[in-house]
């Protein structure tokens, strides 16, 4: 669990002291020999921004390795999905059980309203999150 998390990519761009890290995401059976027959093999291409000092060892084209700690990964996970199904579950059984008797539909919408409300909140603090979530290149 105190393991980092690690990621092979290209250097893609270099500014002033950020670094753009291309990185190719495969779902586990992107490599399979039947994926052509599969829907479900992707790959996806992300870009990390890697903040530095020092930008001179490094140039367009490079391998490098991204890493940032398991406990940043972990509270990626928590505020992008842990929290949001938590308010989703806990919205819909309450207006439910007191609000609604009877009616799926309303604590539905309610539930997935309250949802959009807590993810345009995460949307206006992007930049305070940002600044406790540091990549590294090792």
């Amino acid at each position: 669990m105190n393991q980092d998390i690690e990621h092979k990519g290209i250097i893609s761009d270099i500014q002033n002291n950020l670094i753009r890290v291309t990185i190719v995401s495969k779902s586990m059976c992107a490599s399979c020999h039947a994926k052509g027959a599969c829907i479900s093999g992707d790959s996806k291409e992300k870009i990390i921004e890697v903040k530095t000092s020092d930008t001179s060892n490094y140039k367009p084209g490079d391998e490098v390795v991204v890493c940032m700690k398991n406990k940043i990964g972990v509270k990626a996970v928590l505020i992008g999905f842990f929290f949001p199904f938590i308010i989703l579950i806990a919205t819909f059984i309450l207006t439910y059980i007191f609000l609604f008797d009877k009616n799926e539909v309303m604590p539905s919408l309610l539930a997935i309203f309250t949802v959009g409300i807590y993810y345009f909140i995460i949307y206006l603090l992007r930049n305070r999150i940002e600044k406790n979530i540091n990549f590294y290149i090792k």
